[in-house]
């Protein structure tokens, strides 16, 4: 089952024009898997997704475009063409038909949000989820940076439009990538180099010029995108580099006006944060597609999770996890389904709670696995038992937000957690060697492994059956 990326072109149907234009793609992942397509914005392209692609594949069924006048794709003489982002739309539209894409995860960013708000207003029933990454809908998110391109809409002049040629410079394409990151030592020269490759072609200029004067049309449409919001509600997560300078933050909240459960999360870097955040955007993602995406799972493989009976067999189960959190909570009935797991994992537990590790490392090894799971239960869980363990309110906040923890201790604790699990059990001599500087010995190695193996049966469990974080384990929840 390779998860490895193809790399394609695909003749795609233009019924504006009438022509055919390639069109270039990335795809991996499993034919029958849920499908994520992935729209890429200015001045990019699919390339700007080869990092997400890899960590998603592995369960998904990923597609990367390039648009049309974009990366490796066609792009037709801007003159006959007419580049607009209802016509880029269309041929995106006729490309997903054309690959015989009928239900998707739409995952949009910068021109690839307007562009694929369009899709999703044209054809609700096909988008499953909607992931927008610094792309904007609302006016409040369009920053100031704008104002050379707004004076452009207002007045369509040569002298206008001449002036935004120094946008489509080598220094301002560098500037989108590292303007807001606190180490652009982590930003990959080829990304940047790349796409002014592609912006240098001859007669890409006139295309880009005429999309920026288009971008106008886009804010007249988002009264069309907010009804379509509201109207379909569909699951959605606004992750955003809240230093764009060019989309602010405001545009992701805003969300939550037209889809009140909107999922808005922020990450401390610029306009492109897959470059310089890639394994924490993709972790926010894999665990919201995770609750969306993942449909076999849930309901449909347990049913009703009440329904486990209290028999002689899980009586005394169930009155164990009473003793220990107040309640049953629901990942005890799911565990339930089969007793011989649930008595297991109440063995583990206080066979944990006996090691050289104390209560709140435990704790804080349990939430590293867990996130590192994408496991939002667990992580709740743990959080909540370290606060009534004698954390701190800033370890407890730390473990709900993945944060570093100030504690030196704790933290490399919480570090050799998340490299067991992210490293599948493989961790290296720097791994042991930062354990061993905090001050802890082979037991503590030991005694993390087996917090984290636990974690590994009970993660799956909360996955396959999809539980609800109960009320006890919010934030503020007292058990």
């Amino acid at each position: 089952m390779s998860t490895l990326a193809t790399y394609q072109t695909v003749s795609v149907a233009d019924r504006r024009t009438g022509m055919a234009v390639n069109l270039f793609y990335r795809e991996a992942g499993q034919k029958d898997a849920p499908a994520v397509l992935l729209l890429h914005g200015f001045p990019t392209s699919s390339h700007q997704y080869r990092g997400l692609i890899d960590r998603l594949a592995d369960k998904y069924r990923v597609i990367a475009p390039d648009l049309p006048g974009f990366g490796f794709s066609e792009a037709p003489d801007a003159k006959t063409f007419g580049y607009t982002f209802d016509h880029l739309a269309e041929v995106i539209e006729s490309f997903t038909d054309t690959i015989g894409l009928t239900r998707y995860a739409l995952y949009v960013f910068d021109y690839g949000a307007p562009v694929g708000f369009r899709l999703a207003a044209s054809r609700p029933d096909r988008v499953s989820a909607l992931v927008s990454q610094n792309g904007n809908a609302y006016e409040e998110g369009l920053s100031e940076g704008w104002n050379p391109i707004r004076a452009y809409w207002q007045d369509p002049s040569d002298a206008n439009r001449a002036q935004l040629r120094s946008l489509l410079a080598a220094g301002t394409t560098r500037f989108q990538y590292e303007h807001g990151e606190a180490d652009t030592s982590h930003i990959a020269p080829e990304s940047y180099t790349l796409d002014q490759h592609f912006l240098d072609r001859a007669g890409n200029d006139e295309i880009q010029l005429d999309l920026f004067g288009d971008y106008k049309t886009n804010v007249a449409a988002y009264p069309r995108f907010h009804e379509y919001f509201r109207a379909h509600r569909p699951p959605t997560l606004a992750v955003w580099g809240k230093n764009d300078p060019f989309f602010l933050p405001a545009g992701a909240e805003a969300f939550r006006r037209d889809i009140p459960d909107a999922e808005v999360r922020f990450v401390d870097g610029g306009h492109f944060p897959l470059e310089s955040h890639l394994d924490e955007v993709a972790g926010i993602v894999r665990a919201f597609f995770a609750r969306t995406l993942d449909v076999a799972q849930g309901p449909a493989l347990f049913g009703a999770l009440n329904d486990v009976p209290e028999s002689d067999g899980t009586k005394p189960l169930f009155d164990a996890m009473r003793g220990l959190f107040g309640f049953v909570p629901n990942l005890g009935h799911a565990l339930a389904v089969e007793p011989p797991v649930l008595s297991a994992y109440l063995v583990w537990l206080h066979s944990l709670g006996t090691t050289s590790l104390d209560a709140v490392a435990q704790q804080v090894a349990m939430a590293a696995a867990s996130r590192a799971n994408a496991a939002d239960y667990g992580v709740a869980v743990h959080a909540t038992l370290a606060g009534k363990l004698g954390a701190s309110a800033d370890v407890v906040d730390a473990l709900r937000s993945g944060s570093v923890l100030a504690d030196p201790k704790l933290e490399a604790v919480r570090q050799f957690a998340i490299a067991i699990a992210s490293k599948r059990t493989q961790v290296s001599d720097s791994d042991v060697n930062t354990l061993k500087a905090a001050g802890f010995d082979r037991r503590a190695a030991v005694a993390i492994a087996m917090a984290v193996a636990g974690k590994t049966l009970v993660n799956t469990v909360a996955h396959l059956s999809q539980v609800e974080i109960d009320a006890g384990f919010q934030p503020g929840a007292v058990i």
